[in-house]
């Protein structure tokens, strides 16, 4: 009897032992946080929370360090929780607003961070300053002199395809189309290509949905911010199904496509005031299928600086940026310049994880 009971308690220690602990992220106000990346002690990528703000399983992690665009970083005990509920708190993050002067462009500097991981293990890092001016004359057509500068660690395995890290964000620079999702989504193209609806939630929150009530995205105003979080692999995904886009669709389902990403704009209705002078901070997130195994890409913006200048100002300042660099910041001058603008700190499993790669350069 007694050695039956102990073979009963061991195995409901092993049923338990391997029961997922789930964990879901919350605001201060209990709306979902999607897109947070939770990691181990040692910056190891465990996933990343859905649009729901929930990973269903930290895979046995005893602590897990928890980041995102907007939010502090932060170590949490994972037995210590009720309910695998986390309250994330705001970045202490603010940008003056931009003065409206007489000058014939809009200058914004941008800093940037990205990581690409294989599997669950950090591969590449970068960070990096950017700077754009926006030509007012031509409907704020962004122009760059591609300066920049910017760190960047990898080990062998890890490429960013052949192109520099700076490139995708002038990628994002110069296709982000510079309206608010609430805005974008309603235009005839977009409703023809994606047929989304916003779901009121209460009282300055929605949630995007696609047919069959399938949800795809949030929106929330809060606390002066305008925060959008959309699905795009969903949205682009369902739109090649509907449109025929047959081979497209297939290439995207066989590397098991995803992208997420979250925008955050200064909530400010003044006409006077374009959108991309509103521009808080961003954070995109890409995972497909590759032989390497399966990558993921996670990309912060965050907007340090905006002005009204002259063309030479423009100059002056990229080249302040270059000076004696050739492009090339060394880590610990990015973080510096992090510090200076209030960009949020880098979680400590994430640096450890960074000047690892660091080393082995």
């Amino acid at each position: 009897m007694k050695k039956g009971l102990l073979l009963f308690a061991a195995v409901v220690m092993v049923v338990m032992s391997a029961k997922a602990q789930r964990i879901r992220t919350v605001d201060s106000e209990g709306k979902a946080i999607p897109l947070v990346s939770v990691l181990t002690e040692d910056g190891t990528l465990i996933g990343t929370t859905g649009m729901d703000g929930v990973l269903a399983d930290v895979k046995g992690a005893k602590k897990i360090a928890l980041t995102h665009v907007a939010y502090k970083p932060q170590m949490v005990t994972v037995a210590e929780l009720h309910d695998g509920c986390i309250t994330m708190t705001d970045v202490d993050y603010d940008i003056e607003d931009v003065v409206v002067k007489p000058k014939p462009y809009l200058y914004i500097e941008y800093y940037y961070r990205a990581f690409r991981y294989i599997g669950d293990s950090l591969r590449a890092y970068s960070a990096g300053i950017y700077p754009v001016i926006y030509e007012i004359s031509k409907g704020y057509k962004p122009r760059t002199r591609t300066h920049w500068s910017s760190g960047t660690f990898a080990n062998k395995a890890a490429s960013w395809h052949g192109v520099g890290i700076e490139n995708t964000v002038e990628d994002w620079i110069r296709n982000s189309n510079h309206a608010l999702a609430e805005k974008w989504l309603m235009e005839e193209k977009a409703k023809e290509k994606y047929r989304a609806t916003l779901v009121p939630q209460g009282d300055n929150n929605w949630v995007v949905e696609i047919p069959e009530h399938e949800v795809v995205g949030q929106i929330i105003h809060s606390g002066g911010l305008v925060r959008s979080t959309l699905d795009g692999a969903r949205m682009q995904m369902y739109s090649n199904e509907i449109h025929g886009q047959e081979k497209l669709l297939k290439r995207r389902q066989e590397k098991d496509y995803a992208y997420r990403y979250t925008e955050i704009y200064d909530d400010n209705d003044d006409e006077n005031v374009p959108v991309i002078a509103r521009h808080v901070m961003t954070q995109h997130h890409w995972e497909y299928n590759d032989s390497k195994g399966r990558i993921r890409d996670i990309f912060y913006i965050y907007t340090t600086d905006h002005s009204y200048v002259e063309w030479d100002d423009f100059k002056a300042r990229s080249k302040e940026l270059n000076h004696e660099r050739v492009g090339d910041m060394s880590f610990e001058e990015l973080q510096a310049y992090a510090t200076e603008h209030h960009i949020p700190e880098l979680a400590t499993s994430q640096l450890q994880a960074i000047l690892a790669l660091k080393k082995k350069r």
